[in-house]
């Protein structure tokens, strides 16, 4: 049983996450919300956190890869109208993972370029 001062401190705890979070850290968080609520079998909070994930697919820059994950966010929708929360779970986490690997490799890359000379 969580107390009002311990909520409240989960809460902030939650803001300070999301308000300095970067954009792929977004995506994970919403993916954390989804896989949650599969698990816990709320189907209204999951099917929100899909739809989150679905309206932050950029199908300009994204191309194929937005459109196939639209595919499987849809075919992740379905699962969880059909109460199939486990299955539904499952792929969330699949792609969470998915998506911690890109950041990963991203801040690889980032940290590994050369930074310029200052020397004149």
């Amino acid at each position: 049983m969580y107390y009002p001062q311990q909520q409240r401190a989960n809460h902030q705890y939650l803001e300070t996450q999301i308000m300095s979070a970067d954009p792929i850290q977004l995506v994970i968080l919403t993916y954390d919300v989804a896989i949650s609520a599969s698990r816990a079998k709320e189907m209204g909070k999951a099917l929100q956190a899909v739809g989150e994930l679905q309206v932050a697919l950029n199908h300009e820059e994204g191309g194929q890869i937005a459109a196939d994950l639209l595919s499987l966010y849809l075919y992740i929708s379905d699962l969880l109208r059909k109460q199939q929360f486990e299955e539904a779970a499952k792929l969330l986490t699949e792609l969470r993972q998915t998506w911690v690997q890109a950041r990963k490799q991203l801040l690889e890359q980032v940290t590994q370029q050369p930074v310029m000379s200052m020397a004149a």
